[in-house]
């Protein structure tokens, strides 16, 4: 199964948690809030999954490369101007 994780946005509302770091990256009990999320999916049967970036997006990129530390398949996509949800 695919699934995609909207990941891109600032989280103005969180500052200064993220002045200098994306939303999904604030920790939670020690670890990325989107590692949370990823690992929930893992553990439901997804293998691929695409992370919508905008924010500081290498960020992101950098801490999870390709996913296959945590058994997934992550692609990118890095939104140039957000949409929104």
């Amino acid at each position: 199964m695919r699934a995609v994780v909207m990941a891109g946005g600032e989280g103005t509302r969180l500052r200064p948690l993220t002045s200098n770091q994306p939303k999904p990256m604030v920790p939670i009990v020690g670890k990325p809030c989107i590692e949370h999320i990823l690992e929930l999916l893992r553990q439901h049967g997804f293998e691929d999954v695409i992370v919508t970036l905008a924010f500081l997006p290498q960020a992101i990129r950098s801490y999870f490369g390709t996913g296959e530390a945590l058994g997934l398949r992550i692609e990118y996509s890095v939104e140039e101007t957000p949409l929104g949800t």
